[in-house]
């Protein structure tokens, strides 16, 4: 009985090691079959390395073919997180030798957590003290490799800086729409500007390169590589020359307008070719400097940028908008002529004062300026004219003509952050603010005043439609986009944007009002003996806290014209002042270039 026992408990044990042999060989032969694949890869992973060559993105160019950006050869500190085998102790060396702080690092990982044999780029346009000190460390560094890699280089600094953008890294944010796009989240993209919204074009196409790798991470074998592909270049309408000669002019005159007792902040320069819309110039002061991106701007760097009361990232040209002032008394005498509210005979006195219902609506001069026809009301920019033709209109009406000039609505510009401006109506101010119009309100609107709002883009447009007798071209900046053996890939035609019809003989009027602003008017004191002859309008706008923009736009020559300028320098007081010295140092600068 005691036999038959031993053997069956030695029969089930024999049962149970063989069970155990066959799910050992059935798992051995899963892993083999079926997973094998999977391993092999993964030990291919750790002995080959996939190294992705970031593309340069595409050059810009000035009119004239003059590098406005480009790239530069540079090094990045990268780390390769399925290398990165000891990051509690790896992390708060590099922190310490590259200066990015150690939670950003941890981020950065679990970010890519996704792409482990990806190099992250951590530190950008590293300098030579960095990288010797990376590779001293190097034993304590594991998985951190030094990239050679493009960065972004604006040649002239803050030439044109809020015009041409910055570069930055994808955020969180952004790249999950990005991704959808094939990038990475390493890569750079265009923040502002040209750089962003011809992102698409100015983007390049990643290479890469695969090598072998020994145990320490270092490469011994190159096993293949593919080129990566420069974005396209654009080339811009803007010229340099121009453009410098803007910025430089509106810096002093800002300067100037605070020495002589002006709150002025900062102020914008538009330059357009009035014959097909081309941006010849663009200029915002206060300025930035976008290499400051080029390696990611630090906390203090954005902070002060970012906390400017002068707005140095804003292109004042089209994100801000600003009481017309006098400028609009372009749109109101259109109108009052267009309606037949007055006629080129009519003689208007400016006796100082305008009284409406009781009420005193003075003008720049008390004194008064006497017998004023349409043109004399216009070149000395006469308020107690403008007030009644203002109260012939009503606001409604003039409302309707600021649209048909443009204001209130964008350009259409190709750049980010174009502001529409304000044209109040009655139903306006009753959806905006629940109260009523006030008739004295038109009077005030008349003269660019109250609650109208225009971008400095939309007063030069108003003088090329004056220049043109109407016509308005779309305003661009980009003439074309090359292919890379510099083949023009893309070319972009002028576009007319809308046509102001008005009779011939009532441009004419307005077209002397603008020239006698020049000759005798306003503005004679600073284009009296200019050549070309300019046609231009002043203006002093109220900011509501007791200081003045000052305003001067024009066209010119003005039998001919080529060019729209509008000049704005905020709270710098009188435009024929502070505004108009600018625009005339700004025509200088074109009509010398000229010259043959």
């Amino acid at each position: 009985m005691m036999h038959i026992e031993k053997l069956q408990k030695l029969r089930v044990l024999l049962m149970i090691v063989a069970g155990m042999i066959l799910v050992l060989v059935l798992r051995l032969g899963w892993m083999q079959l079926i997973e094998g694949p999977q391993y092999k890869e993964f030990a291919e992973s750790n002995r080959i390395r996939k190294i992705a060559s970031p593309a340069p993105r595409g050059i810009i160019y000035d009119r004239h073919g003059a590098v406005l950006v480009s790239n530069r050869p540079s090094f990045a500190v990268s780390i390769i997180p399925s290398e990165y085998t000891r990051a509690v102790e790896a992390t708060p060396v590099l922190a310490g030798i590259t200066g990015v702080p150690a939670a950003e690092i941890e981020s950065s990982l679990e970010r890519n957590r996704a792409m482990p044999y990806s190099p992250i780029r951590l530190k950008r346009d590293a300098d030579e003290v960095m990288i010797t000190k990376i590779q001293e460390r190097k034993n304590d560094l594991p998985g951190v490799i030094i990239e050679a890699v493009p960065v972004r280089h604006y040649l002239y600094n803050e030439l044109a800086a809020q015009v041409l953008g910055y570069v930055g890294n994808i955020s969180e944010e952004e790249y999950g729409e990005y991704k959808q796009q094939g990038y990475g989240p390493n890569e750079l993209i265009g923040k502002s500007g040209l750089e962003k919204e011809w992102e698409q074009v100015l983007r390049g196409r990643e290479g890469g390169r695969a090598v072998e790798v020994n145990v320490q991470g270092e490469e011994v074998n190159m096993l293949g590589e593919e080129a990566a592909t420069p974005g396209e270049a654009i080339v811009t309408t803007l010229d340099a020359n121009l453009q410098k000669a803007a910025e430089e002019s509106l810096a002093a005159q800002v300067e100037r307008s605070r020495k002589s007792g002006a709150p002025a902040q900062g102020g914008c320069v538009v330059v357009l070719n009035v014959q097909n819309g081309e941006v010849l110039a663009m200029a915002s002061y206060p300025a930035f400097n976008p290499n400051l991106f080029t390696d990611g701007i630090s906390y203090q760097e954005w902070e002060r940028l970012a906390t400017d009361v002068r707005n140095p990232l804003a292109n004042k040209v089209i994100q801000n908008a600003y009481p017309p002032g006098s400028v609009f008394k372009i749109v109101t005498a259109a109108a009052a002529l267009d309606t037949g509210q007055t006629k080129a005979d009519e003689v208007f006195i400016d006796k100082g004062v305008y009284i409406y219902h009781g009420w005193s609506f003075y003008g720049w001069d008390i004194k008064g300026l006497g017998k004023l026809d349409i043109v004399g009301a216009i070149a000395w920019s006469s308020d107690p004219v403008f007030y009644e033709l203002g109260r012939r209109l009503g606001v409604d009406r003039l409302a309707d003509y600021a649209r048909t000039f443009g204001f209130g609505q964008t350009t259409g510009i190709k750049l980010a952050g174009e502001v529409q401006g304000v044209v109040p109506t009655v139903a306006w101010k009753e959806e905006r603010f629940q109260q009523p119009w006030y008739e004295g309100e038109t009077l005030i609107a008349a003269i660019g005043q109250g609650y109208y709002l225009a971008t400095p883009l939309q007063q030069a447009m108003l003088l090329m439609a004056v220049a043109n007798r109407g016509v308005m071209y779309r305003p661009q900046l980009v003439k074309q986009v090359l292919a890379q053996d510099g083949s023009v890939a893309q070319e972009f035609p002028a576009e007319i944007l809308r046509t102001v019809y008005l009779q011939p003989a009532h441009w004419e009027l307005i077209r002397q009002g603008l020239q006698q602003v020049t000759a005798g008017g306003t503005g004679a004191a600073v284009f009296r003996d200019f050549q070309p002859t300019v046609a231009g309008k002043s203006g002093s706008a109220e900011t509501g806290k007791g200081t003045t923009h000052s305003w001067f736009a024009c066209y010119a020559p003005a039998d001919r014209p080529e060019i729209a300028v509008a000049v704005l320098v905020e709270e710098g007081g009188e435009g024929s002042v502070a505004a108009a010295p600018v625009v005339r140092e700004v025509l200088q600068a074109y009509f010398k270039a000229a010259k043959p």
